[in-house]
């Protein structure tokens, strides 16, 4: 008996045909294996039984890093006589490539093993990896995912690697990154006064810089990392202050899990995050305020562990580090020496520890927290990029969806696959803008894709907005980027969409929404909103938050701001002077905690939502008493009144009431706010998007109501809830 069996997805580069090598010859089977320009194509000849083993050992346990996507099997009539199981050459020629490429892996165990290993030949090597981990996105130019095609052609393998690569029994065969200290990659440290080493003791030397309390840029997969002692004060806040980041959280590295442990509260699916190949980011709760100059706004801490042997060989001598990327504010990632001496003619690193692989795509860490035991992105790149999403019934027009302007990333679609690219940034800076035009042109080379439509927000004075493409409005995105995960075109699905900013039909700024889209329709409508109230000075309400909250107070005497304050405010207000209307949740967020003192200043996105969180989770009173919702019926649509809201606010700040408890309450009247109005539209099947969910307590107030009222909801969780998921709703539209 004879088969032939095609397999597409991230099938090239992961260790497959090694794979396919060693069931085939485990099961006595002969035939062969080759990679093809879609994914593998495999050919077995033996006992049917035998054949039917092989098959299933492929399907039930492939290489850890593999994605299969489709698994063709074909009778084959014509039966040979071969000696044993071969992998032969690649064919590609004149074809079309669509095989998936791998994303960026961690450090395998085995690797890890050899790095230690005083006697094994890559003691040491901070660039060692194997077909289960090591680099793949950021070092490939085109596909197939060959040496050639990759950064790693400027490498020749040495003897020993090539005898490596070439044997199918070898865990590096085909491990297009393979390298070792006689022909790869090599590591050096360049001191501020440009001194260069390029010495053994590198890993010490660039430690003891640490340790002295310098900041030091390491170059990792995807780009540089500014690092630094977190117990270092003096470092810490020059660091704050060449980033202009005088309260937002850096991310931290910590050498294990036991480290981290010390630190913070740690579930079991958190851990086994923190360990997977992809190796993000985790949101974790602290258990103590030992780092809370490192994460002053919020209960959370931003952690990782080590993720390419560089990583692990620094973390062995000492046992954390701030790891955050390595860019001015808003700026792109770092990812040249020409950079990073610019940083250091700056003044803002006092070194940097680089190598001579060059990287081909930036892509920043990817950050994710977890709802009980699931898995939820704030930012999805290195680690996920650039796997393809599947989505059933989608259309064969190839499109080019642009996201949104904060938080960016784009999508590439055609047929079921979506490809969404890494994390861009905020395009209002031009250098973002540039990077992402970078990007869609590689991305669409490397995919094979070539749009024949493009989609784009609707607000037209994104820098991502054109005339010609279709324009998507965008919580009809948001709503979309969950029915796109689940399948959902064909239900009659409510979409409670909580978030900051978005272009409404009406013009104002929408931004607490609750979107009706029939089954198999495009079109949506919207049922019920937040009241409108005043956003004064538009743009600039979002960062001088106490504009939000004299808008939202109509007895001046009442507000604790002062007096010229209020009024220049209530004068843009009274005057119309750039003063748009808002049903946004976060501008609500952002109004009450400056009501309430928590800030009047939100100086990165969201700050004032984050320190309000921060509060209510101090208090989980379930007696208190509840700030009442009070709904308005005006024709046929539902609004949210906050006036009532606010009263009870004010009350309780004047009666001296904690301010965790007015924090809480407020948290709980959102949550309860959402339940009334789905009681009146009397709706089954519930999507939750929006950069509001980011908020974990909202979240599990929300979720816990709408099980308890027997609500079938669905959350996204393989893209951000916030901007970072719009592109994938433009590509499901």
């Amino acid at each position: 008996m004879r088969v032939g069996i095609d397999i597409e997805g991230i099938v090239q580069g992961v260790g497959f045909r090694p794979t396919v090598y060693r069931y085939a010859e485990g099961n006595n089977l002969t035939g062969f294996t080759l990679n093809t320009a879609k994914g593998v194509h495999i050919q077995v000849q033996g006992e049917s039984d035998r054949i039917e083993s092989f098959i299933n050992q492929l399907q039930t346990n492939p290489p850890v890093a593999s994605k299969i996507d489709s698994f063709i099997i074909k009778q084959v009539d014509d039966a040979r006589f071969e000696k044993g199981f071969t992998i032969r050459h690649s064919e590609f020629i004149g074809l079309t490539k669509s095989a998936g490429i791998s994303p960026d892996l961690a450090t395998c165990p085995d690797c890890l093993v050899e790095i230690f290993n005083s006697k094994n030949r890559r003691f040491g090597y901070p660039f060692t990896n194997c077909t289960n981990c090591g680099p793949r996105f950021t070092i490939v130019r085109d596909r197939p995912y060959d040496r050639k095609f990759t950064s790693m052609n400027s490498f020749p393998l040495c003897p020993d690697c090539s005898t490596e690569f070439t044997d199918p029994k070898d865990r590096r065969f085909h491990a297009q990154p393979n390298a070792c200290t006689s022909c790869g990659p090599e590591l050096k440290l360049i001191l501020s006064d440009k001194r260069e080493f390029k010495e053994d003791n590198l890993i010490f030397q660039t430690t003891e810089q640490l340790k002295k309390g310098k900041v030091v840029a390491i170059k990792g997969l995807g780009g540089f990392n500014f690092a630094c002692d977190p117990h270092n004060i003096p470092a810490l806040e020059h660091l704050r202050n060449v980033k202009n980041r005088p309260d937002k959280a850096f991310a931290l590295m910590m050498k294990d899990i036991n480290e981290i442990r010390k630190y913070c509260d740690l579930s079991i699916w958190e851990e086994e995050a923190l360990l997977s190949p992809s190796a993000p980011i985790v949101l974790l709760r602290k258990l103590n305020n030992l780092l809370d100059r490192v994460s002053p706004d919020n209960n959370y801490l931003g952690i990782m562990l080590p993720y390419t042997p560089l990583h692990h060989l620094l973390m062995s001598e000492i046992p954390l580090l701030i790891m955050t990327s390595a860019n001015k504010r808003d700026e792109p990632l770092a990812i040249s020496d020409e950079e990073l001496q610019s940083f250091m003619d700056d003044k803002i690193i006092d070194c940097y520890l680089t190598h001579n692989r060059e990287i081909i795509h930036r892509c920043d860490d990817s950050i994710v927290h977890f709802l009980g035991n699931q898995q939820m992105f704030i930012r999805r790149s290195r680690g996920f990029v650039p796997a393809a999403l599947s989505v059933k019934n989608h259309s064969e027009k190839t499109v080019l969806s642009l996201g949104a302007n904060q938080k960016n990333t784009f999508a590439l679609s055609t047929g079921n696959s979506i490809f969404l690219s890494q994390y861009i940034g905020d395009l209002t800076d031009f250098r973002n803008y540039k990077y992402q035009s970078e990007q869609i042109e590689d991305f669409s080379r490397l995919l094979n894709i070539d749009p024949q439509e493009i989609r784009c927000d609707s607000h037209p004075a994104y820098e991502n907005y054109r005339e010609e493409a279709l324009h998507i409005y965008h919580h009809h995105a948001h709503m979309l980027s969950v029915m796109a995960e689940y399948d959902l075109n064909g239900s009659n699905v409510l979409g409670v969409i909580c978030d900051g900013t978005g272009y409404g039909t009406d013009k104002a700024v929408w931004g607490f929404e609750f979107l009706n889209i029939p089954p198999n329709n495009n079109r949506f409508k919207r049922l019920a909103h937040l009241d409108y109230f005043p956003l004064p000075g538009g743009e600039k309400a979002m960062r001088e938050i106490d504009r939000i909250a004299i808008a939202l107070v109509q007895n001046e005497e009442r507000l604790p701001f002062p007096s010229e304050r209020i009024k220049e405010i209530k004068t843009l207000i009274n005057e119309n002077i750039n003063t748009p209307q808002t049903s946004s949740l976060g501008r609500l967020f952002d109004g009450i905690a400056a009501l309430t003192g928590i800030t009047e200043l939100a100086e990165y996105e969201a700050r004032g939502a984050i320190m309000l969180q921060r509060e209510a989770e101090l208090q989980f009173d379930e007696t208190a008493e509840r700030y009442l919702v009070q709904l308005i019926q005006e024709d046929a649509l539902i609004k949210i009144a906050y006036e009532n809201l606010i009263e009870n606010i004010l009350m309780d700040m004047e009666n001296s009431k904690e301010l965790s408890l007015i924090a809480w309450k407020f948290h709980k009247w959102v949550a309860e706010s959402i339940i009334e109005v789905l009681k009146l539209l009397h709706f089954e099947k519930v999507v939750l998007s929006g950069g509001c969910f980011q908020n974990l307590l909202i979240l599990k107030m929300v979720t816990a109501l709408l099980e308890e009222n027997h609500y079938d909801y669905y959350i996204n969780t393989l893209v951000p809830p916030n901007d970072g998921g719009i592109a994938l709703g433009q590509a499901y539209y």
